[in-house]
C-alpha cells in the first residue's frame, strides 16, 4: 500500500501537479512528501530510507532533474527515524498507531510534517545552489516552501482520513 501511494503522488507529482505554484519558487509543494509521511514510526529506519531514495529517483526521471530529489529524499528518509523519535509521546508509539490526525494529534501532525518539509526543502535548496553566496538568498524561500508543503499534505490528509463525526446524542 505504501509503495502505491508512493508511485501514485510520484505521477500526480510529476505530470498533474508540476506547475502548482502560486507564488513562484516561494511555493513549491513536495506532494509525495505526504507517501513518506504515513509510513508507520513503527517501520524499520531501511525501510524509510530506501523509500525516501525510491522517491527521489522517481520524481528525478519524472521530471528531469539529476538526481536532485533523489538526495532530498534520501537525506528525509534518512532522517526520518530521528525525526520520529523527537516527536514521539512520553510513553513512546503504539504497535496499532499510524501516523494520523485521529491517532496522533494534529500538534504531532503538523509539527513532523513541517519538520519533515523543511528537511527536505531545505537539502533541495543546497543540492540545487552549490555556490556559498547563493545561499542566504535561498533560505526563506525554501522556508515558505516547506509552510506550504505542510498545508498542502495536511489538506490531502484530511481529504483522504476525513475526521470522525460523532452524532451527538439530544
Amino acid at each position: 500500500m505504501i509503495v502505491l501511494r508512493l508511485l501514485l503522488l510520484v505521477f500526480l507529482q510529476a505530470f498533474l501537479l508540476r506547475d502548482v505554484s502560486p507564488l513562484g519558487e516561494w511555493t513549491r509543494p513536495e506532494w509525495t512528501l505526504w507517501a513518506l509521511l504515513l509510513i508507520p514510526p513503527q517501520a524499520s529506519s531501511f525501510l524509510k530510507l530506501g523509500l525516501g531514495f525510491a522517491m527521489g529517483l522517481a520524481l528525478d526521471i519524472a521530471l528531469g532533474s539529476y538526481g536532485q530529489h533523489m538526495v532530498a529524499g534520501t537525506v528525509l528518509g534518512g532522517l526520518l527515524p530521528a525525526i520520529h523519535r523527537l516527536f514521539a509521546p512520553r510513553e513512546g508509539y503504539e504497535v496499532s498507531d499510524h501516523p494520523i490526525l485521529r491517532d496522533m494529534g494534529s500538534s504531532w501532525l503538523v509539527g513532523l510534517t513541517f519538520t519533515a518539509a523543511l528537511a527536505y526543502h531545505l537539502t533541495l535548496m543546497l543540492v540545487s545552489n552549490w555556490y556559498w553566496h547563493l545561499i542566504p538568498g535561498a533560505l526563506l524561500p525554501s522556508l515558505s516552501s516547506a509552510a506550504f508543503t505542510t498545508l498542502c499534505c495536511l489538506v490531502l490528509h484530511l481529504m483522504v482520513y476525513a475526521p470522525d463525526r460523532r452524532k451527538s446524542s439530544t
